[in-house]
């Protein structure tokens, strides 16, 4: 196995801008760090599933059935436009709650609503949104179809542990990478006061949106070679 230039070039691909890391800095932003943290966790343990299929010879099935790998494209594109239509019920919710509000006093008597604060979500349902993004993603299961085999020596009779072992270790670099891309996306999210003062609704619609602009580049770029 290239180890070393195995994990340079996952490096590199996993920093190119696409769905995933695109998830991962929005939620930082909004929600804090510990919010990407949780989606990359869950993104990352559905490439461990997909490093399994890989070596198993499943994913090659997939990727060679038209019928099975456009089940797993538009489950993964309704997946992604459910969440958008929940993430559009929360702001037309939090619009309402919003209009309800009893009016607080300033200091100079002036009155004002208190500042709505953005519900928190868990770590469990972010983990799990993270896993099912990543599994219902065809795209993955082409990548690693053309991405590992480049690295594995076919010669040696263990290849297919090489296989698992690169997707593990592809996996691993992107835990750490996307942890570092919370991290610092979290920390500007803190600086950036115009987002500390996004009300819940524009929350749930920019979530909406990104749901929304996935789903769409999975319909027009996932299609098989």
């Amino acid at each position: 196995m290239q180890i070393v230039e195995f994990l340079i070039a996952s490096s590199l691909l996993t920093l190119v801008p696409g769905p995933d890391i695109l998830y991962v800095t929005t939620q930082s932003l909004l929600r804090g760090w510990r919010s990407g943290v949780s989606v990359a966790l869950g993104l990352c343990s559905g490439l461990f599933v997909h490093t399994a299929l890989a070596t198993l010879g499943i994913s090659l099935i997939i990727s060679s059935s038209s019928i099975l790998f456009n089940l797993v494209k538009y489950a993964g594109v309704a997946y992604l436009l459910y969440l958008a239509v929940k993430s559009l019920l929360e702001a037309r919710s939090a619009k309402s709650t919003a209009t309800q509000e009893t009016p607080v006093k300033r200091v100079d008597d002036t009155p004002a609503h208190a500042p709505a604060e953005i519900p928190k979500t868990s770590f469990g349902k972010l983990y799990r949104t993270g896993v099912m993004m990543n599994l219902l993603n065809p795209k993955i299961i082409l990548f690693f179809l053309a991405f590992l085999p480049q690295f594995v020596t076919w010669e040696s009779s263990g290849h297919k542990g090489e296989i698992f072992a690169l997707g593990a270790l592809f996996a691993g670099q992107a835990i750490v990478i996307f942890t570092a891309v919370s991290v610092l996306a979290g920390a500007a999210g803190e600086r950036i006061s115009a987002l500390s003062r996004l009300s819940p609704r524009t929350t749930a619609l920019v979530n909406a949106a990104v749901y929304a602009l996935i789903a769409g580049a999975l319909i027009f770029t996932a299609n098989r070679a």
